[in-house]
């Protein structure tokens, strides 16, 4: 389909979301895989350069961003929970500005690489230098990674220190961040952590019976990494990366901004360590999907990526987590339960409280500084403008936090107004693991469409 098609196309979906919405107020189930059928495959462009947890489907900021209805060609969109640059791809591909923010040092390298204009002759050419230069080093410094022992082995420890070397003498800026990443993701990779949990668990055969299929897969992946090249490792993930540059290099906006403007969505910035906010009533189109109270780790699950990059020291990990909205760890000290203010939110939080302190203090605490964050939404959107919320509701204590129902009342209460809510399901989409006995794992999302 042509670009003008699909604008067309998704501008009468959404007229019709609005008003089979207006008649009866009830959510509208849709299924974004199904409605966008020209996305066959979501390595798209730049989107796979690097794993990360719980990515926003890439369906979805496609769609709010081609049509006429939410934005034009030169608007300026904001991700205030920006993660791995989902939103900010899209929106640049859509002839967007785009803007985001994010706690994690890692979140806003990849974004950053993910919306660069890459010269790929170089790239290929700097690989090389790295490898050939990396392999000549008699021996290289080991950062301070987490754990490092256990995580990886020693021969592994030591290609990695001298990739990591090799990298940081790069004096091209643009190249350096862009193997940096490449380096980033080759570290997992050639790692003891199970692949398929975000979180890094160590691979451990010993938790299934002896012969069985999973028992013999973990086997296979140890006795792979005790003989693993971690220089053709690393060369084969730059390689495919580059593949995926030379996509983007089809794709014109260079006439787009795209940056990364702070590390706090409760206080947008014009740029990274500048107190300076950005100005009022200045962004046409906020596209995010917020962190779900206490249900992703998004600094523990980042942990050895920004010990070996040099993104964050061990002593810096807690610094990042306690500036993360919706963390976990509280000090006993710390657990004070306040009103939040929305009343369906405040009236289960008692109920949490009576069970777990410690869990009521956490969703307690979650609510108060989103609600920080959606003021700044407010405050940013011009008049006329659109928020695009992507939430799960999950469960505390085994009583549903309604994640959703909150925010919408919150929302409501500002002065925005609710254009249309959809849900899709998500099962396929990994979003989260489950966390301990009294939590679940979200397996629907909800889209809250709001216009000022």
């Amino acid at each position: 389909m042509r670009t003008k098609e699909i604008s067309e196309r998704n501008d009468n979906i959404i007229q019709r979301f609005i008003e089979d919405f207006s008649i009866n107020q009830e959510p509208i189930e849709v299924s974004f895989r199904k409605l966008l059928p020209e996305i066959k495959n979501i390595d798209r462009y730049t989107h796979l350069i690097h794993t990360y947890p719980a990515k926003l489907l890439v369906h979805i900021p496609y769609f709010f961003l081609n049509n006429t209805f939410f934005s034009k060609e030169g608007d300026n969109i904001l991700d205030p929970f920006n993660g791995s640059g989902t939103v900010l791809l899209e929106s640049v591909i859509s002839k967007r500005n785009a803007y985001g923010a994010d706690t994690n040092p890692l979140a806003r390298l990849i974004s950053e690489v993910k919306v660069s204009k890459l010269d790929t002759t170089k790239l290929s050419a700097s690989a090389k230098k790295i490898i050939t230069a990396a392999k000549k080093y008699k021996k290289a410094i080991i950062p301070e990674v987490v754990n490092c022992e256990y995580w990886f082995s020693e021969d592994i420890k030591i290609q990695l220190a001298k990739l990591r070397t090799a990298i940081n003498k790069i004096e091209d800026e643009p190249i350096r961040k862009f193997m940096l990443v490449s380096f980033s993701n080759c570290v997992r990779k050639v790692s003891y952590a199970d692949q398929r949990v975000s979180v890094p668990v160590k691979l451990n055969p010993g938790r299934y019976v002896k012969g069985t299929r999973e028992n013999r897969k973990i086997n296979e992946r140890l006795k792979h990494l005790e003989n693993i090249d971690v220089f053709d490792k690393f060369f084969l993930i730059v390689s495919e990366n580059i593949e995926r540059f030379k996509e983007l290099e089809k794709v014109t906006f260079d006439k787009c901004e795209a940056k990364i403007i702070s590390s706090d969505a409760r206080n947008l910035s014009t740029e990274l360590n500048n107190h300076t906010l950005i100005k009022d009533k200045g962004i046409q189109l906020v596209i995010t999907s917020p962190p779900y109270a206490g249900a992703q780790k998004y600094i523990r699950a980042s942990s050895l990526n920004l010990g070996w990059t040099g993104l964050a020291r061990i002593e810096e990990l807690l610094q990042l987590d306690n500036k993360s909205i919706g963390r976990e760890n509280y000090r006993k000290s710390e657990i004070i339960i306040k009103k939040t203010g929305i009343g369906p939110a405040d009236e289960l939080i008692k109920l949490v409280y009576e069970i777990k302190p410690e869990r009521a203090n956490i969703v307690c605490n979650y609510l108060i500084e989103m609600k920080d964050a959606l003021n700044e939404i407010y405050r940013v959107l011009k008049k006329g403008g659109f928020l695009v919320l992507i939430v799960g509701n999950n469960k505390v204590c085994n009583m549903e936090f309604n994640t959703q129902e909150y925010f919408t009342e919150y929302l409501v209460s500002l002065g925005l107004k609710l254009q249309f809510k959809l849900i899709d399901d998500i099962k396929s989409y990994g979003l989260m693991t489950k966390r301990n006995k009294t939590a679940d794992i979200i397996s629907r999302e909800w889209i809250l469409v709001f216009k000022k």
